[in-house]
């Protein structure tokens, strides 16, 4: 991965709120606002399972018509 692919991240977390960083001289450093990451990872983990949910119940549908 490029440098300039990782700033794109890690801005894009920044602006997500996740990530913020501090100019030192000529060095920007980030931290992670790990909160916030978990509250992103119980929401995802929610949805995830949400749709796990009804792709099941499609293709219990569909290999139901299917018989």
């Amino acid at each position: 991965m490029t440098r300039q692919a990782v700033t794109k991240h890690l801005h894009v977390l920044a602006g997500a709120g996740l990530a913020c960083s501090t100019r030192t001289g000529r060095e920007q450093l980030w931290s992670l606002d790990q909160r916030r990451l978990e509250d992103a990872r119980v929401f995802l983990d929610r949805v995830s399972r949400q749709w796990d949910d009804r792709l099941g119940s499609l293709r219990a549908m569909l290999e139901g018509k299917g018989s």
